[in-house]
């Protein structure tokens, strides 16, 4: 494995400790087994950004201390290790691959383009640091987020998440188009149910259990045709619970509310004496469901549509590695139509010729309905989410 460091880098190591080669040469691979490494600063903290010389696939080592920069071979190691884990990539494949990649030696930077790379990569670091995980080293999740950031290659983009994909598959005497077959990934079977009386509207998808809570709120946005307009929020209610429509969302016994870090105003209504508070985009979907089975999403605090999701099968080793909607049935209610009391004077009005409204609700809701969409488009869609 070489390990090509920056000026920055260098200076934080201890060179008479360690052996510092001439500029690395062919590592066999084309540079598969290679990595560029420089230290920046992110939001005032440390971070060690690693680079994949073929594949641009990034790993990430967070608020090091001395002795990580000491270990740095072992520390890179980990984080591939987490990284490949979640993206799905076998244990046994991601052994092999650190087996080939053999012991560390270290070496400058070699490469204008490579440096230039590396200097995007950390500049785009920047953008998804409220992925990082405070209270650890190794970053696994961030990476799933950044190797699915358009690279330049020469005269081409492409992703370093399927390139790493193809590297795998060529070390393991495969055709590259066979990347997905290496993979095991844990999937959720959800049914994501919109709680109102007499309606029977809801979707079954088929997502990663590594997802953040982030991403499913914009699943169900997607699927369920709404505009994201509102504020939301995943609310964990105790295991006694039993979904009934009159009783107010705010009257269940919350064990954990996941809000959006974005909103400004969420501190303002938690109350983190009552039940424990989490961020959407720092929560899997795993790190809940492995506990519940049922948790609720509420969309729009005015008209509170509350949306129940259920977790109802694992899928194991799965080769799918987005999102997606596996069946639907119902259309949800116009945005803004005004609860559930609203929803029911909406579809009286535009069902009777005769009620005064009735050409205005039609006009009116020809903007807030959910576009028609086939199942195989919003798949097409759900795509960006990964």
């Amino acid at each position: 494995m070489y390990i090509q460091c920056t000026k920055k880098m260098l200076d934080k190591m201890d060179l008479q400790k360690i052996k510092l080669f001439p500029a690395a040469g062919n590592d066999g691979a084309d540079g598969f087994y290679s990595w560029h490494v420089n230290y920046i600063t992110i939001n005032r903290r440390k971070a060690i950004v690693c680079m994949n010389n073929l594949t641009r696939y990034p790993i990430i080592l967070y608020r090091p201390k001395a002795k990580d920069i000491a270990r740095l071979d072992e520390r890179l190691r980990e984080g591939i290790r987490a990284a490949f884990t979640e993206e799905g990539i076998p244990a046994e494949v991601t052994e092999e691959y650190l087996q080939n990649c053999g012991a560390a030696e270290y070496s400058k930077t070699a490469g204008r383009s490579l440096v230039a790379n590396l200097s995007k990569l950390c500049q785009t670091v920047g953008y998804y640091a409220e992925l990082l995980d405070e209270d650890s080293v190794i970053q696994g999740r961030i990476s799933l987020a950044l190797g699915r950031y358009m690279v330049k290659f020469g005269n081409e983009y492409k992703y370093p998440s399927e390139e790493l994909l193809r590297g795998l598959c060529k070390m393991k005497n495969l055709p590259e188009e066979s990347g997905e077959h290496l993979l095991q990934i844990e999937n959720y079977q959800l049914k994501i149910r919109l709680m109102l009386d007499d309606y029977d509207i809801w979707r079954r998808i088929l997502i990663p259990s590594r997802s953040s809570f982030r991403q499913l709120h914009r699943v169900i946005q997607e699927t369920f045709g709404w505009f994201n307009y509102h504020l939301h929020e995943f609310t964990v209610i105790d295991e006694t619970y039993q979904p009934k429509r009159e009783t107010p969302l705010y009257a269940y016994p919350v064990k954990i509310r996941i809000v959006d870090s974005n909103d400004p105003e969420a501190e303002d209504y938690l109350e983190p004496d009552k039940y424990e508070v989490k961020y959407e985009d720092r929560m899997n979907l795993r790190d809940i469901f492995q506990e519940t089975e049922r948790c609720i999403y509420t969309y729009d605090f005015g008209d509170c549509w509350e949306h129940e999701i259920l977790l109802e099968k694992v899928v194991k080793n799965s080769s799918n590695r987005v999102p997606c909607l596996l069946e639907s049935k119902g259309e949800r209610p116009p945005e803004d139509v005004g609860g559930e009391e609203g929803y029911k004077e909406y579809l009286r009005a535009i069902s009777d010729p005769e009620v005064p409204d009735h050409d205005f609700m039609i006009q009116w809701a020809e903007t807030t309905r959910a576009e028609e969409r086939t199942v195989e488009e919003i798949n097409r869609s759900l795509q960006v989410y990964y």
